[in-house]
């Protein structure tokens, strides 16, 4: 998976994240992601509006052709608490 932190931080290799989202390490990966948006579990709490959940898509769908959905689902907790430590979508 891509550097999110530095991407969040503008290219640097530090900042500090808080841990709002906890995994629910019970939760099933997805067997149909068609909205690419379904890979990050629940994202209720970083409020996005519609833009920003195509930004979101965009980004998310770039890394499934990279990384695989996989990726996406083990590292969603990760990157949710990223967004909100940084107010960055990646």
């Amino acid at each position: 998976m891509t550097d999110i932190v530095k991407k969040a931080t503008g290219n640097f290799h530090s900042g500090t994240i808080c841990f709002f989202c906890r995994d629910n390490e019970n939760e099933p990966f997805p067997a149909d992601y068609s909205d690419p948006l379904t890979l990050l579990g629940d994202i209720s709490e970083l409020h996005l509006g519609t833009n920003q959940k195509e930004e979101l898509r965009k980004i998310l769908n770039r890394e499934i052709e990279e990384d695989g959905a996989r990726s996406i689902w083990e590292n969603r907790t990760y990157r949710k608490n990223i967004i909100l430590s940084f107010g960055t979508l990646v």
